[in-house]
């Protein structure tokens, strides 16, 4: 099959004049807060390429000529470069709805609220639609302080003392549990099963280190001297955390969401592709087949990546699970 790709640059089709000039195009989707971006390298051989601007948005497609394109999203340029003496343009951009204001610093404090409201609330300021997983929609909140922060730093730090992640997509605000391969609605993304005969290459890692088998969280109520703990799990070694909280419920769910994220990255894997895999996304789940079989089963996508270049289209990714039973 031959490999196709679509490139609308502020509104305009640029794909016919790029079709003879594109070295290479990848597009990458990160689970969590990093960005997903895109790559774009061109030959400049006799300088009519035309810069495009720092903003401009490029609405991206990739795929192949006798099956259709996948959408890959809006991208706009954050960085334009260029080397020689053989010309060529590098255009690096970012996630569309990743700029603008939710990355300006701002102080707010937010009382008697769930993760339900606040989410809706900067969704609201910031042009985007709040999307919550459901079991994440009613963490209270009695009090939190957002100082001097940004509103996608904040909704981080949230996220991750629940073992969740927050990030703008698609014109949405999402925040869904991490390694449970369900999107906001609640239903389960589709695991892609993969056999060794699909990969092309492979590096994996099982270690002991960065796990705890107990975290402890402290807490304590406004204006009391006195500092109570909240434990998860009972083995060694003990990672305590730093930040104290303001309840036992949010202490405990930090300790919880710790543990778990412990327990996950006990082991990873990452690999390339022997096709384009378009169904792979960051926060679905692979099965992975004929393998090592310690290597068997499911596992979490933290990065997935496309790269067409004159050769093909192919795929590589990233991934994580817990090797353990939740025993917290």
């Amino acid at each position: 099959m031959q490999v196709d790709f679509r490139i609308i640059a502020n509104g305009d089709d640029v794909t016919a004049l790029l079709a003879d000039r594109l070295l290479s195009l990848i597009i990458t989707d990160e689970a969590g807060t990093k960005s997903d971006g895109a790559k774009i390298v061109i030959d400049d051989r006799d300088y009519r390429v035309e810069l495009p601007e720092t903003g401009a948005e490029l609405e991206i497609a990739i795929g192949f000529r006798e099956t259709g394109l996948i959408d890959m999203g809006t991208f706009v340029v954050d960085e334009v470069t260029g080397e020689g003496p053989v010309d060529q343009l590098t255009i690096l951009a970012k996630a569309s709805d990743m700029r603008g204001g939710i990355r300006a610093r701002r102080t707010q404090n937010w009382d008697d609220v769930t993760l339900n409201d606040i989410v809706a609330t900067i969704a609201g300021r910031h042009g985007l639609t709040p999307a919550v997983a459901p079991a994440l929609r009613g963490t209270f909140y009695a009090y939190i302080a957002q100082t001097a922060e940004s509103d996608l730093h904040f909704l981080s730090r949230l996220a991750a003392d629940i073992d969740a992640t927050a990030k703008p997509i698609s014109g949405r605000l999402v925040v869904v549990e991490r390694g449970q391969g369900r999107d906001a609605e609640g239903n389960e993304i589709p695991v892609v099963t993969l056999a060794r005969t699909d990969l092309n290459e492979w590096t994996w890692k099982v270690t002991g280190r960065g796990r705890y088998g107990t975290v402890e969280a402290n807490w304590s109520e406004l204006g009391s001297a006195t500092v109570n703990t909240v434990t998860a799990g009972s083995e060694e070694p003990v990672l305590r955390l730093r930040h104290r909280y303001p309840n036992e419920e949010e202490a405990r769910r930090a300790a919880d969401a710790a543990l778990t994220r412990s327990r996950r990255a006990s082991g990873t894997i990452g690999g390339s592709l022997g096709g384009f895999y378009g169904a792979l996304l960051a926060e679905g789940k692979i099965d992975l087949a004929g393998v090592k079989p310690e290597l068997v089963g499911e596992w979490s996508l933290t990065r997935v990546a496309h790269a067409l270049d004159r050769n093909g289209l192919v795929t590589s990714f990233d991934a994580e699970r817990d090797n353990e039973e939740d025993d917290a």
